[in-house]
């Protein structure tokens, strides 16, 4: 665990926050859609078709909150977004229509994506420098993984009692660990609003080419976070010879690895360019996973299982050096000025790759095969490459505004 621990100060609390957080977060991933279609008696299409409105409605709030979190201080913005979410995800117990689950998922929704941004502009606050910022986020994340797993196997016990109160008892403990997490922020010393500026736009971030065009490629790149979610399951119940219980190894696989190697994989990434020399490595090495899982499909089940642990293990040394370099460049090509806004962009370039992942997974590895697994390989090396040129680009263009403003 001592690489999961931040040492004292600020990131105490966050990681505390976090971890809680991240716990609820499990326990609905686990059993809100069951409870929805089978307490509540909503379709799956419904469900879907209204989680997907509510993200389209999130979309809207993370830049705008965000900005609000540089006027008036993210600290207690986040307090008052986390809290609100937590006490109006209760509301979900309360519907029996699809209209007013379609209400509440955008305002919970909204509120939540617009607290991620204000999140990581506190991040940015309180962290020294662009190598603290990046070991924060690593240690971050790596507490995000334990709290979701350890969320989902909370969340197991309402599956196995598959009750009306079973389920929503895990709504209830979600809420209170959401709303303890908010509150829990408030340990961090207050941090200081952002002096607005006399003179220029208002929303620099969208006016800002290199970092749209930098958090537009890592978006694209993302799309791999959803494959052994999304695509691989059906790959190896349809495609291969492996047997089932192959999924959740690889979830175990990919899992432990974030926990015990996130934060040591973090430490070379000093500066964009390094960043950007992860990326690229980070494409050459989704490539390999890609065609390794392409590969499952043309043996019996002990070349299937054995290739695709072989895959998913290369596939998350992958997603460590990619994540990590995001976290660089998320703050490092951003205004420190303007943090909340930025990381805003950031974080709904990420919730675009969340929503497209879905249809780009159905296109190409699990509706072409073993072709749409190389062309997805490749899509995601050559996008490891672009890094390299785009994030110098993007580097030059900060550093002559800040020579301008001078």
């Amino acid at each position: 665990m001592k690489g999961v621990i931040p040492t004292p100060g600020p990131l105490r609390p966050l990681a505390l926050a976090t971890l809680l957080s991240r716990v609820g977060n499990g326990l609905l991933m686990t059993v809100s859609v069951l409870y929805f279609t089978r307490i509540v008696g909503l379709s799956i299409a419904e469900v879907g078709l209204g989680l997907t409105i509510a993200g389209l409605f999130g979309l809207l709030s993370a830049v705008p909150l965000g900005h609000l979190a540089d006027r008036r201080g993210p600290r207690g913005l986040f307090v008052v977004l986390g809290s609100s979410v937590a006490v109006l995800s209760l509301l979900y117990l309360l519907v029996d229509t699809f209209w007013q689950f379609l209400v509440v998922a955008i305002v919970v929704t909204v509120l939540d994506r617009g607290a991620g941004a204000v999140r990581s502009a506190l991040i940015a606050a309180v962290t020294q420098g662009s190598v603290g910022r990046v070991a924060a986020r690593a240690y971050l994340r790596a507490v995000t993984n334990i709290g979701i797993m350890a969320g989902a196997a909370i969340g197991a016990l309402a599956l196995h009692f598959d009750t009306r109160t079973a389920y929503q008892l895990m709504f209830v403990v979600d809420s209170i660990l959401t709303c303890a997490s908010a509150f829990i922020i408030l340990a961090i010393p207050r941090v200081a609003p952002q002096p607005k500026s006399a003179d220029g736009p208002v929303w620099i971030a969208l006016r800002d080419r290199g970092y749209l065009t930098v958090s537009a490629l890592n978006a694209a790149m993302s799309i791999h976070y959803a494959v052994l979610d999304i695509a691989i399951p059906l790959w190896v119940v349809e495609h291969t010879e492996a047997p089932r219980w192959t999924v959740a190894l690889l979830l175990i696989i990919n899992t432990i690895v974030v926990a015990l190697f996130q934060v040591r994989s973090s430490r070379g990434i000093q500066d964009p360019a390094s960043a950007a020399r992860a990326t690229r490595t980070a494409g050459w090495l989704l490539l390999a996973s890609m065609v390794l899982f392409a590969g499952a499909s043309g043996g019996g089940a002990v070349v299937a299982v054995s290739l695709l642990a072989v895959g998913a293990f290369v596939q998350v040394i992958g997603e460590l050096l990619q994540s990590s370099g995001s976290f660089l460049l998320g703050f490092d090509l951003a205004s420190d000025q303007a943090q909340g806004q930025y990381q805003g962009v950031w974080g709904t370039s990420m919730s675009i790759s969340t929503m497209v992942a879905p249809t780009v997974l159905a296109l190409l590895p699990l509706g072409l095969g073993v072709p749409g697994w190389i062309i997805l390989g490749v899509w995601f090396a050559g996008i490891g490459v672009l890094f390299v040129p785009v994030v110098r680009w993007a580097s030059a263009r900060k550093a002559a505004q800040l020579e301008g403003s001078r």
